[in-house]
């Protein structure tokens, strides 16, 4: 199986390469939040693998039936703190393990200790560069990680808001070049929480697949379902589970993978949805 990314992502083949930082080794990626298993297999390891599975055969069914950017899963949440750019680095990582194709994390969440600046890559240019300069290409910009078939693009630096606003494009039109330009490759984007900021709700209808993530005991409710709600129009939308206390028994361990959420239309939230704390 080679999970190794096309030539054309390999940092020696790009121009200026050389001049890049990039994690050098996988404990690099550990200070990221990558799961490490020294001594074998690890049960959350497996979790993240089983889940990866999933994922990658829904990715390749949207791949095969033309849906628009097949190949872009995005991972969102409620609100901060849920686990969600932990599950994003986790989720690329068995993806690229377990799948054949490579896999390029995509790092769009502006927030302080994003994954870009865990790894080193945060004055890196990546994703808000090409909100500005439409004339970057992505494979251009994309970081190789010591892991075999997953790299990163980096956020980048978020354009001011000055007269320059007019050569600017929508963080959408973005994600249709990435989708396009690493064709090969499939695409796991770590964008904001849908209840913090109005990213995610604008680039759900660009993507084949959503991943909420929802923290158990912590999420309440009400708050499941209105960030729902601003997803309602995306095609595949699933419910991963973080944090769970033991073994439940819809859980297959520290995640619970609730499948798709809009499976039928108008369908209510998961009759089990985390319990508030208290």
């Amino acid at each position: 199986m080679d999970t190794h990314l096309p030539p054309e992502l390999a940092t020696g083949d790009r121009p200026g390469a050389h001049a890049r930082p990039a994690p050098r080794t996988i404990a690099d990626l550990a200070q990221a939040g990558l799961i490490i298993e020294d001594e074998g297999r690890t049960r959350l390891g497996d979790e993240f693998r089983i889940c990866a599975s999933r994922l990658h055969s829904a990715i390749k069914a949207s791949i095969l039936s033309g849906e628009r950017n097949g190949n872009a899963l995005m991972v969102t949440s409620t609100k901060p703190a849920e686990g969600k750019s932990f599950s994003s680095l986790n989720l690329a990582a068995a993806l690229a393990q377990t799948a054949q194709r490579p896999v390029v994390l995509v790092d769009a969440d502006l927030k302080p200790g994003s994954l870009s600046e865990l790894m080193g890559l945060k004055r890196q240019p990546g994703v808000f560069d090409m909100v500005s300069d439409a004339s970057l290409r992505p494979a251009e910009l994309v970081v190789a990680t010591p892991l075999p078939g997953l790299s990163i693009l980096p956020i980048g630096m978020p354009a001011m808001q000055t007269d320059l606003d007019h050569r600017r494009r929508p963080l959408v039109e973005v994600v249709d070049a990435l989708a396009a330009g690493l064709s090969d490759c499939t695409l796991v984007i770590d964008t904001g929480p849908l209840l913090s900021t109005s990213d995610p709700s604008i680039l759900a209808p660009s993507v084949a697949q959503i991943v909420m993530v929802v923290e158990s005991g912590r999420t309440q409710r009400p708050e499941l379902e209105a960030a729902l709600e601003l997803i309602r129009g995306s095609p595949k939308v699933m419910l991963m589970l973080n944090k769970v206390s033991g073994r439940q028994r819809s859980a297959f361990g520290a995640y619970s993978y609730y499948g798709d959420y809009y499976a039928r239309p108008n369908a209510p939230p998961p009759s089990n949805p985390p319990a508030p704390q208290g």
